[in-house]
């Protein structure tokens, strides 16, 4: 919340603004890109009476329920293919379009050039990506009955946090004692997106290929063509596998993505490259010896007391002093948070009713599971860590 700050502290913050977006100038990395973010919404908190930041905060629901309407009134579409001024009554497929136009040009979602004539802006245009529209979906469609609720949840816990995967918010809203997992597939609509989402959930920050030594720390140790270099364990419709076969087309060794087998029906990856293999995280690794056994985001589905049944089934296949596990996930900060892993823990919580974890808590997670780490990697940002581990 806002604070009455002097003149000078004003002054102050814009410097910091100015100084960060200087160092991002010039050197254009996505560091200096969060830290000009942050100070930026420091200087508007700053700028903000507290009153009114209650107020804005409070309305600030209607900001994505006018975001997804529109998505169901095909406004952006339209916009973005007119790419011109467009008038309100070629717009108006229900009488509510004003109502959701009024909130879309505040967020600048639409760009307004004149009365009742609207033209596309960036994010219009982003709200045409099949990914962009399915993290709205995924997250107001399934997500948000249950974060409604979750105050009379807790209220109901007496606010400790709930454990169990069938003992969660969503079963209490859902009135189901089934899992998210088990549940969700019953709705195809609501699986369609889920599984989009999970292409989209690095947003725009650069992939973990990118900044993550590796050749080095991988690759340096040859595999045949019979091996196995790569296991992505539930890795969904292969989209990692996608990228990595990509950036290092003349490595050899297998590549294998392992998934549900109605999650791999909707893979459409090329498998001459890539092997597809149904796949259960709670039975024991069916690949013995490969060189990379990868998670993105599987782990924090899950309790402590899950995750370690998971990781004994992957223990059990890796090769001593070999093998190598990589998780990549958030890893939450002790202090000053980034706002994205502090939200998403909460998302955690509504889904599958459980959390991201801390460097500490990720470190006795493993450590009980009989890994050791070698190294924390942290992000160009406030994306999501590696987490480079391997047998005791």
């Amino acid at each position: 919340m806002a604070k009455d700050v002097s003149t000078e502290s004003i002054d102050e913050l814009q410097n910091q603004l100015t100084e960060s977006l200087g160092a991002f100038r010039n050197q254009h990395e996505e560091i200096d890109r969060v830290a000009a973010l942050k100070a930026a919404q420091r200087l508007v908190n700053a700028l903000q009476k507290p009153k009114d930041s209650v107020y804005h905060l409070t309305y600030s629901p209607t900001q994505v329920m006018c975001v997804r309407i529109a998505i169901d009134m095909g406004i952006f579409t339209t916009l973005t293919e007119r790419n011109g001024p467009v008038s309100l009554d070629e717009l108006a497929a229900v009488k509510n379009a004003k109502r959701v136009l009024r909130v879309l040009v505040g967020i600048d979602y639409v760009g307004e050039c004149d009365t009742r004539i609207y033209i596309p802006t960036t994010m219009t245009r982003q709200l045409t990506d099949r990914l962009s529209i399915s993290v709205v979906k995924f997250l107001f469609d399934v997500g948000m009955p249950t974060l409604a609720k979750i105050p009379e949840f807790l209220r109901q816990q007496e606010h400790r946090n709930p454990e169990g995967t069938t003992a969660g918010p969503l079963q209490f809203v859902e009135k189901t004692d089934e899992t998210f997992w088990t549940w969700l597939p019953q709705n195809p609509e609501y699986l369609d997106s889920c599984n989009t989402f999970m292409e989209a959930n690095r947003g725009a920050r650069p992939s973990w290929l990118e900044w993550f030594p590796v050749e080095e720390r991988l690759l340096s140790v040859a595999c045949s063509d019979s091996e196995t270099l790569m296991v992505d364990v539930a890795g969904g419709r292969g989209h990692e596998l996608v990228d990595f076969a990509a950036r290092f087309p003349d490595v050899t060794g297998r590549l294998v993505l392992q998934d549900l087998p109605h999650i791999l029906e909707e893979s459409t990856i090329d498998t001459k490259r890539i092997e597809k293999q149904a796949f259960d995280l709670f039975k024991p690794q069916p690949i013995h010896g490969a060189r990379i056994y990868y998670m993105k985001f599987i782990l924090h589905d899950w309790s402590d007391k899950d995750s370690n049944v998971i990781l004994a089934q992957i223990a059990g296949a890796m090769k001593r002093g070999y093998s190598k596990l990589i998780i990549e996930e958030f890893v939450l900060a002790d202090r000053d948070s980034a706002m994205l892993p502090a939200m998403c823990d909460w998302v955690m919580m509504i889904f599958c009713n459980s959390m991201e974890r801390s460097q500490s808590r990720w470190t006795r997670l493993l450590e009980h599971a009989g890994f050791q780490v070698v190294k924390f990697w942290a992000p160009p940002g406030d994306g999501q860590s590696i987490i480079e581990a391997e047998l005791k």
